[in-house]
C-alpha cells in the first residue's frame, strides 16, 4: 500500500471501505492489531489513530476484552465525506444520491425564494453571469455539470444560508455524480435547462413563490431523470450511447 500523507489515513479509508462494503459485517468484530499491523505493514500507533477516526465517524466501537466492533449504519455520520464516498464505491450508492435529492426538494425552493427576496444588486450580477456560463455551455454535457452545481451554489450563497453553502460543499461529489447520470436521459439536459431559465427569471424578478415553485420542479424532473437511469452492483452505469456528439470545449 503506498503512504501519502499521514500513514492512517490510506489504512482508515480501506477499512472504511471494507465496513461499508461488508467484508466486515455490522456487529462483527476488526482483525487484531497484530494482524492489521502485518497485513497494511504499519505500527500499533498508526492503526491506533486509524480505529480512532473510525470510532468518531462512528463506524466502530472498542471495547475491553472484546476488540473493536463494526457499529449498525444507524450510528454512522451520515454527512462524513469520508463515509459519503465509500457509500457512494459501493452497492447501495444509488440510494445515497435518492436520500439527496429528496432532502434537495425540502430545502432548495426555499433557498430560490429567500434568494429572490434578498438578492441585491452585486447579488443579481453574480446570479446572471452563473446563468451565462449554463447557456454558454447548454450543448456541452460535461461543462454544463460543472455550471450548473455552480449556480445552485450561488443560489445558497444568495440566500443568506451559509450552513446550506457547507451543505452544498460537502455533497458535491454526490451531486455532480447524479447530474451527470441525469444529463445523459435523452432530453434531460434541455428540460433542465428551460428550467434553471425560469428560476432563474423569477429570482431576478423578485417573484419568491415563483422561483419556489420552478425549483421544485426542476427537483422533480430531476427525481424522475435520476429514476431511468441504471445501476450496476457498485455504482451509476451510464448508458453506452450518450444523447450528444460533441467533444467537451475547454473554457476560456
Amino acid at each position: 500500500m503506498a503512504m501519502k500523507g499521514p500513514m492512517w489515513v490510506p489504512v482508515m479509508q480501506e477499512l472504511l471501505d471494507r465496513i461499508v462494503s461488508g467484508t466486515y459485517p455490522v456487529g462483527g468484530v476488526l482483525p487484531s492489531e497484530s494482524q492489521l499491523g502485518a497485513e497494511f505493514d504499519v505500527s500499533r500507533t498508526v492503526l491506533r489513530e486509524s480505529v480512532k477516526v473510525l470510532t468518531e465517524k462512528g463506524l466502530v466501537s472498542t471495547w475491553r476484552g472484546r476488540g473493536t466492533i463494526v457499529e449498525p449504519a444507524s450510528h454512522w455520520r451520515t454527512f462524513d465525506p469520508d463515509l459519503l464516498a465509500a457509500r457512494l464505491r459501493h452497492p447501495g450508492g444509488e440510494d445515497v444520491i435518492r436520500e439527496l435529492l429528496i432532502l434537495r426538494k425540502g430545502i432548495e425552493p426555499v433557498l430560490a425564494s429567500m434568494a429572490a427576496l434578498q438578492a441585491n444588486d452585486g447579488d443579481r450580477s453574480r446570479l446572471q453571469s452563473r446563468f451565462d456560463d449554463l447557456d454558454r455551455w447548454k450543448d456541452d454535457p460535461e461543462s454544463y455539470v460543472m455550471a450548473d452545481g455552480d449556480f445552485h451554489a450561488e443560489i445558497a450563497t444568495i440566500s443568506g444560508v451559509a450552513i446550506a453553502c457547507d451543505l452544498f460543499d460537502l455533497m458535491a461529489e454526490p451531486f455532480a455524480l447524479a447530474r451527470r447520470g441525469t444529463a445523459l436521459i435523452t432530453g434531460g439536459l434541455q428540460a433542465a435547462h428551460l428550467q434553471h431559465h425560469r428560476v432563474f427569471t423569477c429570482i431576478m424578478a423578485r417573484d419568491a413563490t415563483g422561483a419556489s415553485a420552478a425549483m421544485y420542479e426542476h427537483m422533480q424532473s430531476a427525481q424522475d431523470r435520476l429514476d431511468q437511469l441504471q445501476w450496476s452492483n457498485d455504482r451509476l452505469s451510464l448508458p453506452t450511447e450518450p444523447p450528444w456528439t460533441t467533444t467537451p470545449r475547454q473554457k476560456d
